[in-house]
């Protein structure tokens, strides 16, 4: 498998999900994800808030980031850490890695830009890991959202300078080793779960709508409290996996 190739790899964007404390069930859950990837499902993951982001973030670069750091340039492509893992950071330079950031609401941007999320600061970890730097950039970006059926769309009143605002960061050995500990961990896990997916018995969705009205309790695989034994009884309906309790 082609280390450029980011299907069903561990990513930046989600890495705070594999370093998750508790039962480990949002772990899991990322696993299945990614075991379903691997296997040709692939989970439409885009909500209006991301393609908010997606939409906007170029601008952000040219308006906020580039005008400050005339050396740096739009990236945004997948650079593999190793054959499990790795990051797509949105733009690069010498040394320097970044990503930006297009919170939705007046709200969260200020709420962001007090106080770093750790998913984010998790993300540039792994993006700095991918390029093999020692620092990173993040940028906050307020721009105002479209929302449908909206006549016509105006910016915020506030300037452009009170609308963005960049964090540098530095790499964090004692983070970047959870990292690539939570991957050790989970990649057989995933490998296995995408296995047992692939393997499957397949059941038609007639035979799926009787066999529950006859009292056959099939539950949604990612419902289960371990998803990672509960695949051990597995039914496939389309694109859908169940357990049977």
């Amino acid at each position: 498998m082609e280390t450029n190739n980011r299907v069903g790899k561990f990513s930046a964007s989600r890495i705070s999900e594999l370093l998750a404390g508790g039962t480990g069930k949002t772990a899991q859950s990322y696993c299945l994800d990614l075991a379903m990837e691997m296997i040709g499902i692939k989970k439409d993951l885009q909500t209006s808030d991301m393609l908010h982001g997606i939409v906007n973030q170029l601008n952000a670069f040219e308006l906020c980031v580039k005008p400050l750091h005339p050396n740096i340039n739009w990236h945004d492509e997948y650079m593999a850490i190793d054959d499990r893992c790795g990051a797509s950071p949105d733009f690069i330079g010498i040394g320097i890695v970044g990503d930006i950031k297009c919170p939705t609401s007046i709200y969260t941007y200020l709420e962001q830009i007090e106080k770093m999320p750790t998913k984010y600061y998790n993300q540039l970890q792994m993006q700095m890991m991918s390029a093999n730097v020692k620092d990173a950039m993040l940028c906050f970006y307020l721009t105002k959202k479209e929302e449908w059926g909206e006549d016509e769309w105006s910016e915020y009143p506030m300037p452009l300078k009170d609308r963005f605002k960049i964090f540098d960061v530095q790499k964090d050995g004692e983070t970047c080793d959870k990292i690539m500990s939570a991957v050790e961990k989970y990649q057989p896990e995933k490998t296995i779960l995408a296995e047992k997916l692939a393997n499957a018995p397949v059941m038609d969705e007639v035979e799926f709508f009787y066999s529950q009205m006859q009292g056959m309790r099939l539950k949604n695989l990612k419902e289960a409290s371990n998803i990672f034994t509960a695949a051990d009884k597995i039914i496939r309906v389309s694109n859908k996996f169940f357990y049977s309790k």
